[in-house]
């Protein structure tokens, strides 16, 4: 069993395809293919079904694929702490992210890192998806974080999904909704909307016309107004967490019956990131895989 394997299968469940895995690693798609059957010999399990429509892991194959995520977390964590005792890191590094992670892994990191790194200077943007790409296109961006709907893939940028998360309807304490359980598009539609993304409104759209209260790409403004409970907002379950609105109890959130998902990817040019940016990125995904341990406990 080889590291490049545990890439390849990672990858692979990531993306959907062999094929465009292959192109990502900078592989051809035989010897992707050989290394994964090689690799579904040695442990004795079929890791894929592969069918016209794409790729998906099998149940054994979950597993397995769960475990190569965690050794490449502990590859970085290991490398990272190599780096730490072996060069001194300088420079600026630029780096873009939603919202949603900028409140959830990104406080913690940005500590972390400022103390085992100190010589590099930090500058974070809170942007949309779409403006941290054009970033990252125009240069403007080392390392960016974004969250997609669907599968990602831009030829000119190397991207890889680290964590999906779940889409929550938002209500104030005092909203006639805030006791429900659950709520559907259908429901939702029938209430004021604030802070709506281009993608939340794509999926209202096909069950109706949504109606927005308050246009704001603030997601602070669109709190404020969603605790007065005069309009939905939405927001990723991962940045709930830790919410001081949540905390306080003047937000509350609510599952949506459609359980729409955010798919969460980190990007960067092909040409390759900077020691810092490999450095930074490492810190993040400890972040992410202590938070995928502390989600299994709860």
């Amino acid at each position: 069993m080889r590291i490049e394997q545990l890439q390849y299968i990672v990858e692979i469940a990531s993306t959907g395809s062999f094929s465009i895995a292959a192109e990502k690693l900078h592989v051809s798609q035989p010897n992707i293919s050989q290394s994964v059957s090689a690799l579904e010999q040695e442990v004795g399990v079929q890791l894929f079904h592969r069918m016209r429509g794409g790729t998906v892991p099998t149940e054994a194959g979950e597993a397995v694929i769960a475990k190569a995520r965690h050794i490449l977390a502990q590859l970085h964590e290991l490398k990272a702490a190599a780096n730490e005792h072996t060069e001194v890191l300088r420079g600026k590094l630029m780096i873009g992210s939603i919202s949603g992670i900028c409140t959830s892994f990104l406080p913690r990191t940005l500590s972390a890192f400022a103390i085992r790194h100190p010589h590099v200077e930090l500058e974070i943007l809170e942007e949309h998806s779409g403006g941290i790409e054009e970033k990252l296109l125009e240069g403007r961006l080392d390392l960016g974080l974004m969250g997609i709907t669907g599968e990602y893939a831009n030829k000119h940028l190397r991207a890889e999904r680290f964590l999906s998360c779940e889409i929550m309807a938002c209500v104030g304490v005092q909203s006639p909704l805030a006791a429900k359980k659950s709520i559907s598009f259908a429901d939702i539609l029938h209430y004021p909307l604030v802070g709506v993304s281009g993608h939340m409104k794509e999926l209202l759209l096909s069950y109706g016309t949504p109606k927005q209260l308050f246009h704001s790409k603030g997601t602070e403004a669109a709190k404020y107004v969603t605790a007065e409970g005069i309009a939905i907002s939405f927001s990723m379950d991962i940045s709930l967490r830790n919410d001081p609105h949540v905390a306080m109890g003047k937000i509350v959130p609510i599952p949506i019956e459609e359980k729409p998902a955010v798919h969460l990817y980190w990007a960067h040019d092909r040409k390759g990131m900077s020691a810092a940016s490999e450095a930074f990125l490492s810190e993040f995904l400890m972040q992410v895989e202590k938070y995928k341990r502390m989600s299994r406990f709860e």
